[in-house]
């Protein structure tokens, strides 16, 4: 309300401003046409006077023209209030009404070939702006047939209608509309408080409105009168909770039932794997152990290294079922301070004798609140996704604690990751190995997720790949 009053203010005052514009271009433009025409009758006059009803271009020479000629276009200036100066029709300066010098009296002792051609072109005057709100207008002097006889030059300053006109009528106008602002915002001010009141009580509900709970729930309850809109209000904000909550609960229904299915079909993927080449295997043994003619070292030779097979799948059977487990008891454990520098020391000597050993750099030490196994966990999953990067090519694997805030960066010297695949690698199920459950990243996720960790990876094909973790200040 007080800003559409301002806004009436401002756009009132605007189009007061562009309208006294308007009178004042069309009052000097009027006013200068009056000028012209009576200061022309004037200039006929002494022409006439000075040589005769015969006035010829050829007769502004002072051979011809009589001295007192000079005088009468004095008179013109201080009769009518603006200095002029008459030009020959070749364009040069013949008098002017000003005793001072052409120049400092604002004429040109030559006139501008530009003037001459338009008017020789057919304009009937010409107005040319010297500056300082001051312009020259210029036209043709004829005599009684109706052909030139002289260039004259008037000088014109323009001037406002009204001086005090537009500063009076702001005034007043600010005067009428400052007594309406106030008006306005007193008026505002008992109508937002008769509002805020009921909105604050209203706010205070909600606040203890839970629409998540399928058991519990209370609708807002807002006593008022009939008609009251803030009632209403209140009725359709009930009936549009109870909606969000039925629809919450379907949604969470759906959601558990496809988590359970699209995990119930990677546990199924994962184990049916090792699976297919235990079977095979044990197939084979089969038949060599029903040929009679089979050679019984060779027999043997071929059960120990199935042993080893089924070892090997059972030990990948183990491990996928280590990451399942994992990941469906998070989140969970309590949050303790514990050493950052005590958590990576221990995932340093997990590597000890296990491929590439990463390497800790870290100045001192720091607490961070967090779940010890959880944290061991977490950083033994990114260790081990950098090992499998680099593989048998050899490379470095490389830990750096930074403080304020505290973060860890973990990077490989591996073939990196593609860009088109990055924003992807913390998905379950996700990964580029053949092996593996894809589950290693997404625990990494899952556990920094617990303990409000900021994780990130950044990486370029054939530079590697660092995942930074930020811990909460």
């Amino acid at each position: 309300m007080l800003g559409v009053v301002l806004l009436g203010f401002l756009l009132t005052g605007a189009a007061t401003l562009v309208g006294f514009a308007r009178l004042d271009q069309e009052y000097n433009a009027a006013r200068l046409i009056r000028k012209e025409e009576a200061m022309a009758r004037s200039l006929r006059f002494a022409l006439e006077s000075g040589v005769g009803d015969t006035v010829e271009a050829t007769s502004l020479s002072w051979t011809v023209m009589p001295g007192a000629f000079a005088d009468r276009i004095v008179e013109i200036e201080e009769v009518h209030g603006l200095p002029l100066a008459v030009y020959r029709l070749d364009g040069s300066l013949f008098v002017t009404s000003s005793v001072a010098h052409p120049d400092t009296s604002g004429f040109v002792i030559d006139a501008d070939p530009e003037v001459l051609i338009s008017l020789a072109q057919g304009a009937g005057r010409l107005e040319v702006p010297i500056g300082g709100g001051e312009y020259l207008a210029y036209w043709y002097q004829t005599n009684s047939d109706g052909r030139p006889v002289a260039l004259v030059a008037l000088r014109y300053a323009s001037r406002s209608l009204e001086t005090g006109g537009i500063r009076d009528f702001l005034w007043s106008l600010g005067g009428v509309f400052g007594l309406v602002f106030f008006v306005a915002a007193g008026f505002a001010f008992l109508l937002t408080r008769s509002i805020a009141q009921p909105l604050s009580r209203l706010g205070a509900l909600m606040e203890r409105m839970d629409v998540s709970k399928d058991e519990g729930f209370e609708p807002l309850k807002y006593a008022a009168g009939a008609g009251d809109e803030i009632a209403v209000l209140v009725e359709r904000y009930n009936r549009m909770a109870e909606n969000v909550r039925r629809s919450a609960a379907a949604l969470a229904r759906s959601e558990r039932e496809s988590a359970w299915r699209e995990m119930a079909m990677q546990v199924a993927h994962e184990i049916k794997n090792p699976l297919t080449p235990m079977k095979l295997g044990i197939q084979q043994l089969e038949r060599r152990a029903k040929d009679d003619g089979v050679d019984r070292v060779a027999l043997k030779d071929q059960v120990v290294a199935l042993s080893a097979v089924l070892q090997g799948q059972i030990d990948l059977l183990t491990r996928i079922a280590d990451e399942f487990s994992t990941l469906a008891r998070l989140p969970q454990g309590e949050l303790l301070p514990c050493s950052l520098r005590a958590i990576l020391e221990q995932v340093v000597e997990l590597y000890v004798d296990h491929g590439v050993r990463p390497v800790l750099t870290m100045e001192g030490d720091v607490e961070v609140l967090c779940d010890e196994d959880q944290l061991v966990r977490m950083f033994h999953n990114l260790v081990l996704n950098a090992q499998q990067a680099i593989g048998d090519d050899g490379g470095t694997i490389g830990i750096a604690v930074h403080k304020d805030p505290v973060r860890v960066i973990v990077r490989d010297t591996g073939p990196g990751i593609p860009p088109e695949i990055l924003s992807r690698i913390f998905e379950p199920q996700f990964t580029t190995r053949g092996s593996g459950s894809g589950l290693g990243l997404a625990i990494v996720k899952a556990i920094a997720d617990y303990h409000k960790v900021a994780v990130a990876c950044d990486s370029e094909p054939g530079n590697g790949a660092s995942f930074t973790l930020v811990f909460p200040s």
